[in-house]
């Protein structure tokens, strides 16, 4: 089987999984937004909202983002599955991309329902361009996806495993969470000229820091999973 092969057969057990119990998703989708009906009563209709939209925005997802891939390996871990997955003829590092692309789409679905809410809830805008915006979103996903993928693997073998993850996701995380918040803020604040220079920059920090994160989970991840 090709390493394609593997990597769709991964990602299609997860889809079908998710869809027969929905437990991950629907916890997600409650949460997010839970978290913007709190953000909603704390900051009523302020005029000025626009201006750390983007902050809250990536706060939200990217705690609703923890609860999903702090669950990313339950399953193969609680029912031993795991220890079939690596006796299984995968390639180790398949796995890993199985499962951050397979995350990637949990935590898209979440984003593209719960967006056009907190637009509408905080009656903002995307002044800049939506491809744009989409392409920042997809970004950060990425940057979340393979660190938290990664990360996830090693707190699974621990018996701390719902606090540890935490603890060390966020302090590698924070790059990706500074790139995202002045990406997809800028857009929807409509910035122009030089500040919308800085979009660029942070959106150009994120290509470098999903990039440099994928080869070390490539490099890493035959080690990491088997310990």
């Amino acid at each position: 089987m090709s390493g394609v092969k593997q990597i769709a057969a991964i990602i299609k057990k997860d889809m079908i999984a998710e869809l027969r119990t929905k437990e991950m998703v629907v916890s997600m989708f409650l949460f997010v937004l839970l978290v913007m009906v709190a953000f909603k009563y704390a900051f009523g209709d302020s005029d000025n909202f626009s201006t750390y939209a983007g902050g809250l925005l990536w706060v939200a997802f990217l705690f609703t983002a923890l609860l999903g891939l702090n669950r990313s390996f339950v399953h193969e871990k609680d029912e031993g599955c795991l220890e079939g997955l690596l006796l299984a003829p995968v390639d180790r590092p398949n796995i890993f991309f199985g499962k951050m692309i397979g995350n990637i789409i949990f935590i898209s679905v979440v984003e593209i329902i719960t967006i056009p809410i907190y637009i509408v809830l905080f009656k903002l805008s995307i002044q800049g361009s939506i491809a744009l915006f989409a392409g920042a979103i997809i970004l950060s996903n990425i940057g979340i996806s393979t660190v938290g993928t990664l990360l996830s693997t090693v707190s699974i073998n621990t018996k701390m495993r719902d606090m540890l993850l935490p603890l060390i996701f966020l302090p590698v995380i924070l790059p990706v969470l500074a790139a995202a918040v002045v990406s997809t803020g800028g857009i929807m604040a409509g910035v122009t000229g030089e500040k919308l220079v800085n979009v660029f920059s942070a959106m150009k920090l994120l290509i470098a820091y999903d990039i440099l994160f994928l080869l070390v989970a490539y490099a890493l991840y035959d080690f990491v999973i088997g310990e």
